[in-house]
């Protein structure tokens, strides 16, 4: 099959590891939009400040680097969330069986991207944490101008940001169209393929402001 979720009869008439993955896959799609996917959202349009010079992007994101019990906020609102959802998300890679080589329709092969940009947003994010975020808890130094400046100035780094948000990104974008299946919302063959336009946009628009944001760091400080 190639959509990731499809309309399952009443919880009764299944069996206990159905009725278990039926919830299980639910909050799995749940945490992908609350709170991860609003997160990156958020993050890819606070970055873009660089756009305006490093003193403005400085200023600007000054509100999530101050917050009070920052690493309790973090942890429930990120770590945990991703962890769970990176968890079962390699669950269902490794248990899935996509067909895109036998019918490689449009959706089997979005299906797959799904599966495959999912592992290199999980590595990304894994990577970007620990530049960041971890290396600020470890020694206490922030990820300022100049630290990210040297990163995008490194062909290697840029490389794999961008690779990284752009899976990140995808990832997102064509799980909120397997959402709206995965929850009842987009019932109708219609209905999918409107929504399944309006987030290759969405992916196309932040795609753009992500790239341009990576470049906007290369400027001299």
């Amino acid at each position: 099959m190639a959509e990731e979720a499809i309309a399952i009869g009443p919880m009764s008439r299944m069996s206990e590891a159905d009725q278990r993955h039926w919830v299980l896959r639910r909050l799995h799609s749940l945490t992908g939009i609350i709170p991860i996917g609003a997160f990156l959202f958020f993050h890819v349009f606070e970055n873009s400040y660089v756009t305006h010079g490093g003193a403005t992007w400085w200023k600007e994101t000054e509100f999530t680097r101050t917050l009070p019990f920052e690493v309790i906020i973090e942890a429930i609102a990120l770590w945990i969330p991703i962890s769970y959802h990176a968890i079962y998300g390699l669950v269902i890679t490794v248990t899935a069986a996509p067909n895109v080589v036998e019918y490689g329709t449009e959706r089997n092969i979005q299906y797959t991207l799904q599966r495959i940009t999912g592992i290199l947003a999980l590595a990304f994010i894994l990577f970007h944490f620990s530049t960041t975020r971890g290396w600020f808890y470890l020694t206490g130094v922030e990820t300022d101008y100049a630290r990210m400046h040297a990163f995008m100035m490194n062909p290697v780094y840029l490389t794999a940001y961008i690779i990284g948000t752009l899976s990140c990104l995808y990832h997102l974008t064509n799980g909120i169209f397997t959402f709206c299946i995965t929850w009842g919302i987009t019932v109708g063959p219609r209905a999918q393929t409107l929504v399944n336009r309006a987030c290759v946009v969405l992916f196309l628009v932040f795609s753009v402001m992500a790239v341009l944001t990576l470049i906007s760091f290369r400027a001299p400080a």
